[in-house]
């Protein structure tokens, strides 16, 4: 019989990458019934996402930190109770705090298996959080994330930090990588492009995709393309919206690039404008795993990205599978792209490798990885 499972995530209202990693695995698990509950009210209200039920803690976002998980650990440990889950899942660092105080306030049996998608001593120094509220976050996960019965990382890199950092126990931690659905990009990459990009074109087309955010690097990838220009003909479109976007239009008037950037804001499907690129090349000046560079390798694109974190290294295989460039220097990304530009062979030979490395991340593998580490725990606490 199916095992029914909690799945916890702050907010479904934007899709980024770890809330998508989420809805892979609630869509195509087949020996656990995901039930989804999404922390902030109004962020998700009771109806069915890809068949699961879907409902919210009703926690309002603008409250003080304090009460937002507290009370969210009440209301968590009571719909537990009240359902008895054989296993809480959660995503991202507020969801996995409020999950294991919800398991010390329902005392039930109920197992938290928490995901963890960023190398955590490295993120606090690139979010908005007052100082209070970074030494807040670390304490939490200090102090709690021990108490998980199970922790997913994505890559070696996340799991060493954990251990190394936060003093989790070695064996609690799991690696499984992000899930890359292949099939669906081919399949919706094959979609016709009937705006902005001209197939007939006789440029260089980079593409990046990503949140407009300080920590993804646009400004510097923007620097390093009017660098470009002087000895290429290129142009590059930017896939993604957030709070960065003004300053970047502002920038790109400045650099008098406006002309060859062009930001098409959030897209449901960005493979097919992927799959017509030269190169992708992911800018960031922190990162954890991300999906984006998988879904390239899996369109055939040459990758080239700043070695900003061990994910990514991890990922690419050292540079293996992709060229890795200083993260933060223009220049660098500048004569980065140039060579990869400049040399067929060596766009070639990115692509090939991409597409041998991302095919173990496809959807199928990881999913029955996934699967077996829930049922394996959630059995072992049946028979306790």
């Amino acid at each position: 019989m199916n095992a029914q499972v909690l799945f916890v995530i702050p907010t479904l209202k934007k899709l980024g990458g770890a809330e998508r990693v989420f809805m892979s695995y609630v869509e195509h698990l087949k020996n656990c019934e995901p039930y989804i509950v999404c922390i902030f009210a109004n962020d998700c209200r009771e109806k069915c996402v890809h068949g699961r039920r879907c409902e919210s803690l009703n926690v309002q976002n603008h409250w003080p930190l304090a009460l937002q998980l507290l009370l969210g650990s009440y209301r968590l440990a009571s719909l537990t109770r009240r359902q008895q889950f054989a296993g809480i899942v959660s995503f991202l660092t507020f969801a996995n705090v409020i999950s294991i105080l919800a398991k010390f306030a329902s005392k039930s049996k109920c197992k938290v298996i928490i995901n963890v998608h960023d190398i955590m001593s490295n993120l606090v120094n690139y979010t908005k959080l007052k100082n209070y509220q970074k030494r807040l976050l670390f304490l939490f996960i200090r102090l709690l994330y021990r108490h998980a019965d199970a922790i997913i990382a994505v890559c070696e890199g996340v799991k060493r930090d954990l251990v190394e950092y936060f003093g989790v126990p070695i064996d609690k931690v799991t690696v499984i990588h992000n899930p890359i659905d292949i099939e669906q990009i081919h399949r919706l990459a094959a979609e016709p492009v009937m705006d902005i990009l001209d197939d007939n074109k006789n440029y260089y087309l980079i593409v990046a995709v990503g949140r407009l955010a300080k920590v993804k690097g646009f400004d510097i990838l923007i620097q390093a393309v009017a660098r470009l220009i002087k000895e290429l003909d290129v142009r590059l479109i930017i896939i993604g919206d957030g709070e960065e976007r003004s300053n970047l239009l502002r920038l790109t008037k400045e650099l008098r690039v406006d002309g060859v950037v062009c930001f098409l804001g959030w897209q449901s499907n960005p493979w097919k404008y992927m799959a017509r690129a030269d190169v992708f090349v992911l800018s960031s000046l922190v990162e954890g795993f991300p999906n984006v560079i998988g879904e390239a390798m899996a369109l055939g694109l040459p990758v080239l990205a700043t070695n900003c974190s061990p994910g990514v290294r991890e990922l690419l295989e050292d540079g293996k599978s992709g060229l890795l460039v200083p993260a933060g220097d223009p220049e660098a990304l500048a004569e980065g792209i140039a060579r990869v530009l400049s040399d067929e062979g060596l766009r070639q030979e990115l692509a090939q490798r991409g597409r041998q490395r991302v095919a173990q991340f496809d959807l199928p593998k990881v999913i029955m990885l996934y699967e077996d580490v829930l049922l394996r725990l959630l059995h072992k606490g049946r028979h306790n």
